[in-house]
């Protein structure tokens, strides 16, 4: 498994490189890993942490940072969990919900375990309020 996970990693740095070196502004947008808008932001929800799934550039990473367009739509949340019970908020730099962007506890993952959000600057995390000191990662806003 390390060999496959090594092999991801070096798939993706090499493909960030290639990127760089075919151009200008979008290389730039590809290199910070700038996630597009509308874009489906998935995690496996583990009491360990959250684990990214999709979009492909936080895939098997644990509470990625997320940088997102200001102003712009996502959507976030888990599928997938290791059984225990989650939820999903988005919080401010006092660790408050921000515009309601919360989701009820639950032991299974969903369409209700999903939050669509307009980005701003005012959302710097997202967390899972049962186990807020292991699934906790960083929102940045460009």
């Amino acid at each position: 498994m390390v060999r496959d996970t090594t092999r991801r990693r070096v798939l993706q740095l090499t493909g960030g490189a290639l990127l760089l070196g075919f151009g200008g502004a979008s290389a730039s947008a590809q290199d910070d890993e700038t996630i597009e808008p509308e874009t489906r932001i998935e995690f496996d929800a583990q009491t360990s942490g959250w684990v990214g799934i999709e979009p492909e550039a936080i895939a098997d990473e644990d509470n990625p940072t997320l940088t997102l367009q200001d102003g712009e739509t996502y959507e976030i949340g888990w599928e997938e969990g290791d059984g225990a019970s989650h939820n999903i908020e988005l919080v401010d730099e006092n660790d408050e919900v921000v515009d309601d962007y919360e989701t009820e506890e639950a032991t299974e993952g969903g369409e209700d375990q999903f939050i669509e959000f307009d980005a701003t600057d005012e959302i710097v995390e997202y967390v899972c309020r049962v186990h807020p000191n292991t699934m906790r990662g960083e929102i940045e806003i460009e």
